[in-house]
């Protein structure tokens, strides 16, 4: 059976262009080169490592759960059109609530 991969450099690109960020920015924010950079958007899952996701998540200002299954996502083609930057946000305080209700919910316990 053949492995599906995760698109998870596409997935990076995609917020990143939405944020309207360049990869000179995130890699500089990442303390690597621009070349380095544009070489992690062009990889697969199995070659990034969590530690480097989650500091590429915190840059893009989002979670790592959403770079993981952000191409399950399927967006209006109007919504898209009407206000990109609004859609993804949305999509990232949705996230970033439930990370904080979870967090809340398991120091409470």
């Amino acid at each position: 059976m053949k492995e599906h991969k995760i698109p998870i450099g596409d997935n990076i690109r995609l917020v990143r262009n939405r944020l309207g960020y360049s990869q000179e920015y995130v890699a500089g924010r990442l303390g690597i080169s621009k070349q380095r950079y544009r070489q992690l958007e062009n990889e697969e899952q199995d070659s990034i490592t969590m530690g480097r996701l989650s500091e590429i998540a915190a840059v893009l200002e989002t979670d790592v759960e959403t770079l993981v299954s952000l191409h399950k996502v399927k967006f209006l083609k109007a919504d898209l059109q009407s206000d990109d930057n609004q859609v993804l946000h949305q999509l990232i305080q949705t996230q970033q609530e439930l990370i904080i209700a979870l967090k809340g919910k398991t120091s409470s316990e």
